[in-house]
């Protein structure tokens, strides 16, 4: 199959599979406060509520908030997101960054959180008293993929479906056959299409970096292909990616992988967080 083709399918993908979504990047010229969205730090917490613990009873860090207040007065609300409140991601602080490699959906050791209304007569000093880990503490090299504190600048982005998903294989061939009729005879896509090929469509769609919501990309292998019980998580509702430059690491996952939080569709849109699958990966 020739590119021309191709392109031709991987843009009826695109018409596809559109969608509108929040891309996040790190914005080192500004210091967050506590009510901010960000990447790491001094988490934002309701005092009337329990603290995130691990399944040992230690408290967990914080790896990121989406300040959705404040966001929605800078860009247009997608339907699918609470209108107020904030979102936010806790890890327990230990090898794996909080991560069940035998269940991946139960929230023992990660903990993602809403906050309905957030209080902004809250002062930092009442954080403070809790006495939380926090990603800039001593000793952190080997339990957190982030040691800085870091605000971030959010901007609306349209995402289309990407070569990570477990799906696209499954909609590259249905394009495929109603436009060319052609099938790929049993083989695997990558096959198929001759590795050439496939590392073009790679780049050509892929997901990488930090989301709200969007499209999920894996340095390996997306969890739901080979767990069919973890396809309920039809949705991506923030992903980490590592975040480096040649001299400074920002953010990395293992050897520099990426970080996804999934969740149902209709889990999202009734505002239930309970229900969440939280998987890394790294090369």
């Amino acid at each position: 199959m020739g590119w021309k083709e191709v392109e031709e399918i991987l843009e009826e993908i695109r018409r596809r599979t559109k969608k509108q979504a929040y891309a996040l990047a790190i914005d080192r010229d500004r210091e967050p406060g506590l009510f901010d969205s960000k990447f790491g730090g001094l988490p934002y917490w309701d005092m009337e509520k329990e603290y995130p613990m691990d399944s040992t009873g230690n408290k967990m860090m914080l790896l990121a908030q989406i300040n959705l207040e404040r966001l929605f007065q800078e860009v247009e609300r997608d339907e699918l997101l609470p209108s107020t409140g904030m979102f936010q991601f806790f890890i327990a602080l230990d090898d794996v960054y909080g991560m069940d490699f035998d269940g991946q959906g139960i929230q023992k050791n990660f903990k993602a959180v809403y906050h309905p209304l957030v209080n902004y007569q809250l002062e930092k000093t009442q954080i403070q008293s809790l006495d939380v880990p926090v990603c800039t503490d001593s000793g952190m090299d080997d339990c957190s993929p982030i040691w800085e504190e870091y605000a971030v600048k959010i901007t609306r982005k349209t995402a289309y479906i990407g070569e990570c998903d477990y799906r696209f294989e499954e909609i590259f061939c249905e394009v495929m056959e109603e436009k060319f009729g052609k099938q790929t005879e049993g083989k695997p896509l990558d096959e198929f299409l001759g590795e050439e090929t496939y590392d073009k469509i790679m780049k050509e769609l892929p997901n990488t970096g930090h989301w709200l919501l969007g499209y999920p990309c894996f340095t390996q292998t997306d969890p739901r292909e080979y767990e069919e019980a973890y396809r309920y998580y039809d949705t991506q509702l923030f992903q980490m990616d590592s975040d480096y430059v040649e001299d400074e690491d920002y953010i990395l996952w293992g050897d520099g992988g990426v970080a996804n939080f999934l969740i149902n569709q209709e889990d999202l849109k009734k505002g239930d967080f309970s229900n969440i699958l939280y998987y890394w990966d790294c090369g």
